[in-house]
């Protein structure tokens, strides 16, 4: 079943469509868009209409120049943001927003579950998506200890935004290199899932790659939103309930450029 913004005629509703799923899990959502040219999922089990129809009309809503974090989040929300640029920066940006999280009301649980998200996520954004002149990781042969005395060369930062609304918190990272393409998110997401429910273990054991990171974040939201610009930007945001926290109910990845999103920083 699917569902558009039936509100915004000539927006390339084929482009921009949203599957809407009677009852998925992160197995679900990932395989149906896996199979689709939807933008989006949604699982619709146990919503009631009124946040159905509010998910369906602003979910997509297209980047502003402000460029919200999150759809859902009103446009006055206050945002905070952190560049990263080491090993050193990284730990204390989890540790800032692990405890801000905290300060929002976010159960322990799941503070300790968006705190590793985070962690992984900026783990990839500093060291895996940077590229050699070849198009390889630069830094794949690295061990950890090796990485800890890295520091960013100019435009490969990592930058963390962070936001509540006093329902939800929405976390998102991002890095201006823009390699992460939606094959591969929702590959690793369908084998990390296919994994969990054989009750075997979905980490896969290498030195680097997004997997990681990509799986214990999809594990961490109810909303999940991946924004690819290739070459300009990848920033993944996620968002958890304050209130009876919720598992993935919605995934969205978003590769379709239109042409007015800045440069990272910008």
């Amino acid at each position: 079943m699917t569902g558009g913004n039936s509100r915004e005629p000539g927006r390339q509703s084929s482009l921009r469509r949203l599957l809407l799923l009677p009852d998925a899990d992160l197995l679900g959502l990932a395989e149906s868009l896996s199979g689709s040219t939807a933008i989006g999922a949604i699982s619709t089990a146990q919503l009631p209409e009124p946040v159905l129809a509010s998910l369906r009309q602003r979910i997509l809503r297209p980047s502003t120049v402000r460029r919200p974090l999150h759809p859902l989040l009103p446009l006055r929300c206050p945002l905070f943001e952190q560049e990263v640029c080491d090993y050193r920066e990284k730990a204390l940006t989890v540790g800032l927003v692990a405890d801000w999280a905290a300060a929002q009301g976010l159960p322990q649980r799941h503070v300790l579950a968006l705190e590793q998200a985070v962690d992984e996520l900026l783990l990839n954004a500093l060291y895996d998506a940077p590229r050699d002149e070849h198009g390889q990781p630069r830094y794949a042969a690295l061990s950890p200890s090796e990485r800890v005395g890295l520091r960013a060369r100019a435009g490969e930062s990592a930058r963390v935004r962070f936001a509540s609304d006093g329902v939800r918190v929405a976390v998102g990272v991002s890095d201006a290199m823009g390699h992460l393409r939606r094959k591969t998110v929702l590959n690793y997401l369908v084998r990390c899932a296919s994994a969990q429910a054989r009750h075997q273990s979905p980490i896969e054991h290498k030195k680097s790659g997004a997997g990681v990171g990509l799986f214990l974040t999809a594990t961490a939201a109810s909303e999940l939103l991946f924004r690819l610009r290739p070459g300009r930007l990848t920033e993944i945001v996620f968002c958890q309930y304050l209130s009876r926290p919720r598992p993935l109910r919605v995934l969205v990845v978003d590769d379709h450029d239109p042409g007015n999103v800045p440069p990272l920083g910008l």
